[in-house]
Formats: C-alpha cells, structure tokens, sequence
C-alpha cells in the first residue's frame, strides 16, 4: 500500500475543497443565473494570455490547469474536479489577462458567468462568495505545499503522492484491490517535473514493491480507497 509521506501531494484532494453539494440552495441559485455548456474532453476552456472577464463552475468532469515555457513544454499544475470555480484571475482585478491554460481532462457541464453578472450576484446574495473564497483559500495553501514537494521529495516521493491523490479524484474508479485511475507516464511528468521515461522506471519499482498494477493507461493503486 502506497503510504501518505508528511508533505501534501501535488493538487488539492477534491474532500478537501469546499464546493457545497447538489442540493445546496446557494448553487442551485447560482446555476440559475449561469449559462451552463457542455465540452469534451481535451477542449480547451481557457487560453493563456488572452483578457480575463468569465469566471467557471464544473458542474460535471475535471479539468487540468497547465503552464507552457516558451519551447511550448507543458506542465500540470492542478486538477480540478466537480464542485470547483476556475478563471477568477480578473474577478478582483480588472485588466487581468489568464496565466494558465485550463483543458477538459473528461467530458465536462461547465457554468458560466461574466464577471460583471458575479457582482451582482453577490449583492443579492453574498454566499455564494463565500464558496468562491473558501476554495482561494484552500488553492493557496495548496501552492504553499506544492512548493514544500519540489523542494523536499525526490521524484519517487512526488510520484507516489500524485498518484494517492489522483485516487482521490471523483473520476477514480473502485477496483478490489484498491482505487483504479487512468493516466499516461507523460501526464504525470508533467505534473512532477520529470520526463515520461523517468516515469516509467519509477512505476514498474513500485509494481516490483507491490504497490501499483500499471497496464498502458490503467494504474490500480493498492490498498487506496
């Protein structure tokens, strides 16, 4: 069994996020007043670069926020998973452009709403930034522990995390020896910071140490619920 190291892992686990639920009030009023689309999976939501003015609710699916450096490498920030607001960058600030691409990792329900309309919302009822707010809170304390990772685990440890976490995820899937996840080696080099081939080496050491299942796509986290 893959055990939790003292440092967090890369993400925030979405039972740590206050998101609500589907039969809150506060939602359910917010969603009236949003427009809702519907995405595939791999669409890109928001483009690095371009102005801020719309902020984000999924509704349904996850989605991954990614950075590019200038040679177009990318690297997986976070997950976001359902219940999650994204695209506040220009909702406090006006002028902001986006700082992050954000893409649909599955099928995706996505709320919309100009920042413009949030305001007003939150005069009639300011609950609902309080949802938004609580979630800031918990991201930038998730940033403080991404940090505390890169500086104090080595790959291995990164690696271990990130695939705990990702058995987290809504899109986890219940398997008899532990928690099922798909994702490829080059996903999670992106996420860690190394690339696929170190990936690789480092999952079939945990196969040997009876950790893992890893098969393509496919990797069962043992002993993970």
């Amino acid at each position: 069994m893959l055990e939790q190291v003292h440092a967090h892992p890369l993400g925030v686990s979405p039972s740590q996020v206050p998101t609500g639920s589907a039969m809150d009030p506060t939602l359910d009023w917010f969603l009236s007043h949003s427009h809702i689309h519907k995405y595939p999976a791999k669409t890109t939501l928001i483009h690095a670069g371009e102005s801020a003015d719309t902020l984000y609710y999924i509704v349904k699916g996850s989605a991954a926020v990614m950075v590019k450096d200038e040679e177009g490498k990318e690297m997986i920030l976070s997950y976001l998973a359902q219940g999650e607001f994204f695209g506040e960058v220009g909702l406090f600030e006006e002028g902001q452009v986006r700082s992050a691409w954000v893409k649909a990792k599955t099928a995706c329900e996505i709320a919309e709403v100009s920042y413009k309309k949030f305001r007003q919302l939150i005069q009639v009822n300011p609950e609902i930034l309080m949802y938004l707010s609580a979630q800031l809170s918990h991201r930038l304390q998730n940033t403080s522990k991404q940090v505390s990772n890169l500086a104090f685990l080595d790959v291995t440890g990164r690696i271990a995390q990130t695939l705990l976490n990702l058995a987290r995820m809504p899109d986890a899937m219940t398997h008899p020896d532990g928690m099922q996840i798909k994702i490829t080696r080059q996903e999670i080099g992106q996420m860690v910071g190394c690339s696929r081939e170190t990936v690789g080496r480092i999952l079939k050491m945990l196969e040997d140490q009876h950790l893992i299942a890893a098969h393509g796509k496919t990797i069962v986290v043992f002993g993970a619920r």
